[in-house]
């Protein structure tokens, strides 16, 4: 077993649990594990199951069950089937929130899936899932942001939240990298460079010892201040990068 899974033994487990029952010809973690950026008990465990065909219906509630019975409520995963997985635009069954419904495997979490998957087993990830150019990494993280978070800036109680503060923040971080550069960064190196993006310094501070364990108490004054703070930032920072050429 890959060390790198160490970290979250859950894994494993579930990756054999569902192989005869899904048909998965490979099983791969992606994200933080891959990355080394993973915290128990925060970070979610983005997983891609490559199958040798579809999931008909009795597969399906077979699969529901397995998930219900592992019960890791943090626990994502895409089932491709291999037939399928060159093309970025069909939907595929996915299980995350704890229920089960159909989404692309994004241009992210394929390019993840090159740069930090980690294989359960399987062939590699680059054996089987095309890659991903420069250039359709940066589109892809502009469709991650034209998606939930442009709608997100207009709803301004969902900032008084840590989880919008914290991912929010973090995403456009991220993608400012991938889409001025085509790469992709950790999570952790984004939390780093929110300052440059006129995030207070307290502020990436807060977001940091919260993705460590710490609880981190605010007032009702400083959680509405931080809101209308963090809105505008996000605001701004999705302006300029869907802005920018592609």
């Amino acid at each position: 077993m890959d060390q790198r899974l160490s970290v979250a033994p859950v894994v494993p487990h579930f990756a054999a649990a569902v192989r005869e029952v899904a048909g998965v010809t490979a099983f791969y973690a992606g994200g933080s594990i891959g990355s080394g950026d993973y915290r128990p008990g925060i970070s979610d465990l983005d997983l891609v199951a490559v199958l040798g065909a579809p999931l008909g219906r009795p597969r399906r509630e077979r699969l529901r069950k397995v998930h219900r019975t592992i019960g890791a409520a943090r626990l994502h995963c895409a089932y491709v089937p291999v037939t399928e997985i060159a093309d970025l635009s069909v939907k595929h069954v996915n299980w995350a929130h704890e229920r089960m419904f159909h989404r692309t495997l994004s241009g992210i979490s394929r390019a993840e899936l090159h740069q930090f998957g980690v294989t359960v087993y399987g062939p590699p990830p680059g054996d089987l899932v095309p890659a991903v150019s420069g250039e359709a990494l940066s589109e892809a993280a502009r469709v991650e942001l034209r998606g939930y978070w442009t709608g997100a800036v207009r709803r301004s109680r969902v900032w008084r939240t840590d989880l919008h503060v914290d991912l929010g923040l973090t995403t456009v971080s991220r993608a400012d990298v991938t889409i001025a550069e085509g790469r992709l960064i950790t999570k952790r190196e984004a939390i780093d460079r929110l300052p440059a993006l006129g995030v207070p310094e307290e502020l990436a501070a807060e977001i940091r010892r919260r993705r460590a364990g710490e609880r981190v108490e605010l007032s009702e004054p400083e959680i509405r201040a931080r809101a209308v703070l963090v809105r505008r930032i996000m605001r701004e920072q999705l302006d300029r990068l869907l802005q920018s050429p592609a």
